[in-house]
């Protein structure tokens, strides 16, 4: 046998371990959504769960588990087996807002967890009630200079609470932050003219216009195509009003990078995915592009926004719960 042979055969011998390393799942892909069926995020885990599960041969399941912020699911995750078979759908406020507003969290969302890309984000809307009376971004300044706004808001850690206070900041004025159980019934408040504002995703407030709300700027780099008349922030002279709302799908510390690699691919899979594209375009959705997927990606993204919301929290004055 030749050299080159035998090298042949030993660097087919050192290549077979590798192969068998190739990871499937077992059984059903559990994709654990930490609020009520319905919302933004619940809809970003059901797109991607259908194109994961084909490329996987396995069948990717949603299941609901709200509570506590995000909180009572993602603690379900983090204690999980670390072996592909659950993980969670995790939208800024879990990953990002959460460890800086509650003092006993059940979860660590830097060490407990490891990315494995993200889905997409959500940018958000200001709605006004037309029967405010408000009708420009001038307009709301006044208004919360000289008297009070009332703004619709929800539970500590969600995107529509951050969202209020982050409005509050940016107009300088005074605003009554008014608390819901979610983002519907404080449209449909919005709708009666009981609240002024609310800072709402764009998957649930641009149908909000239809019941009568005006949207005065959207955030994010650029208009949105389905309200193109409606500016951004930065245009409208806003622009630290400043939150989208990006969702990652992370998996519990410890899992092989192996199968991290491989959710990966299925998720790059499911955002190539035509239909899941034209729901996307439907709900004013972004998906990441290139290099701002897989999970190195989403790791660094969730390290950024961390640091970021951390620094917001606290200069906004809200104390910690808990």
């Amino acid at each position: 046998m030749t050299q080159l042979s035998r090298r042949a055969l030993l660097g087919a011998a050192l290549a077979t371990p590798a192969l068998a390393q190739a990871w499937q799942p077992s059984r059903t892909v559990t994709l654990l959504i930490p609020f009520a069926a319905g919302g933004a995020t619940d809809v970003m885990g059901r797109l991607a769960a259908g194109p994961m599960a084909q490329r996987l041969g396995q069948s990717v399941v949603v299941e609901n588990m709200p509570g506590g912020s995000g909180a009572v699911a993602a603690a379900r995750v983090a204690r999980s087996p670390a072996d592909g078979h659950m993980l969670i759908v995790g939208h800024v406020g879990v990953f990002a807002f959460n460890q800086h507003l509650f003092n006993r969290l059940a979860y660590d969302p830097i060490n407990d967890f490891v990315p494995v890309g993200e889905i997409g984000t959500n940018p958000m809307v200001l709605l006004v009630s037309r029967q405010s009376g408000i009708q420009s971004i001038a307009q709301l300044r006044e208004r919360a200079r000289t008297g009070r706004i009332t703004i619709g808001s929800s539970g500590v850690g969600t995107t529509l609470h951050m969202g209020g206070v982050m409005l509050q900041k940016a107009v300088g004025g005074q605003g009554d932050l008014i608390p819901y159980r979610g983002g519907g019934p404080a449209i449909n408040d919005l709708h009666a003219g009981v609240l002024d504002v609310v800072v709402d995703q764009a998957i649930t407030a641009i149908p909000a216009m239809d019941g009568g709300a005006r949207a005065l700027a959207v955030t994010g780099p650029r208009r949105l195509p389905r309200i193109p008349d409606v500016p951004t922030t930065t245009e409208a002279g806003l622009p630290a009003l400043d939150l989208s709302v990006w969702n990652i799908i992370a998996a519990p510390r410890g899992t092989p990078a192996n199968i991290v690699n491989t959710l990966a691919e299925a998720l790059s899979h499911a955002l190539d995915d035509a239909t899941v594209r034209q729901r996307f375009a439907t709900y004013s959705a972004i998906a990441p592009e290139g290099a701002a997927r897989g999970p190195e990606a989403a790791a660094a993204l969730v390290r950024r926004e961390s640091q970021r919301w951390g620094e917001f929290i606290r200069g906004a004055g809200i104390e910690r719960e808990g």
